[in-house]
């Protein structure tokens, strides 16, 4: 545009007789031209080196933005790979724990013995599904949803372990050692009673808190995938130079 306007107003003040003044000179016009328009044609020699210059910096600048974009969507891929593998088992695990709760739990209520018997025995698998959960926990791969989810989850199996295990907290309260046998066993007493209203109740608690969980992973999952697309497009649509 700067170029333009002094070529128009150099030829104009060419047709103007404007160069008649500086006619015998060795350049005629051109000298004049170039002595009138030296500081525009100065500056639009600026811009355009100017122009010139920043175009390797912005073939870079687009460059470095596709190889973050290339490293981010690798990042974000291997995320939702690693949450599908390893989600999927746990679920697994914690939904045949829970159906086993609470099939077992009604299937067993009509016979005390048997019910305590089966409920002191799958307190185990509870115990060890509150520990797995708490290992995976620390690593620290869950999304933000399932993070939160979890915490619930894990706590969740805490009370449900411990409502087990007051269940069964007569079993051995006579023992001598552990303080005098009647205030020992009046407070195993009590605490089965209680255990005995809360179980059902904290059993299916942990049915919601799994249902939660799942529930939790498709959020952080479907985020995922709209980072790693959004990604996906970026790449998809950048003038990549082909390989010979």
């Amino acid at each position: 545009m700067i170029l333009s306007a002094i070529l128009g107003l150099s030829y104009g003040a060419t047709f103007n007789g404007s160069c008649e003044a500086i006619r015998d000179a060795p350049f005629g016009c051109l000298e004049w031209w170039l002595s009138r328009y030296q500081t525009a044609i100065a500056i639009a020699g600026a811009i355009l080196a100017a122009w010139l210059g920043a175009q390797p910096v912005l073939r870079q600048l687009k460059l470095s933005s596709l190889q973050t974009a290339a490293t981010l969507q690798q990042v974000y891929t291997t995320r939702e790979r690693l949450l599908e593998s390893g989600f999927k088992p746990e679920l697994d695990d914690l939904e045949q724990l829970s159906n086993e709760l609470t099939g077992g739990y009604f299937q067993r209520d009509g016979n005390r013995r048997v019910l305590s018997e089966w409920i002191w025995d799958i307190s185990q698998d509870v115990d060890r599904a509150e520990r797995r959960a708490v290992r995976r926990q620390l690593k620290n791969r869950d999304g933000d949803s399932m993070a939160i989810a979890r915490k619930g989850l894990i706590g969740t199996l805490g009370r449900l372990s411990t409502c087990m295990r007051n269940y069964n907290a007569t079993v051995g309260a006579d023992d001598p050692e552990l303080g005098p046998p009647g205030e020992v066993m009046l407070a195993a007493e009590e605490a089965k009673s209680k255990a005995e209203k809360e179980l059902p109740g904290r059993i299916e608690e942990l049915s919601a808190a799994v249902e939660n969980f799942r529930n939790a992973f498709m959020v952080d999952l479907q985020e995922l995938r709209t980072k790693r697309q959004l990604y996906d497009q970026i790449l998809a649509a950048a003038d990549l130079p082909t390989e010979a």
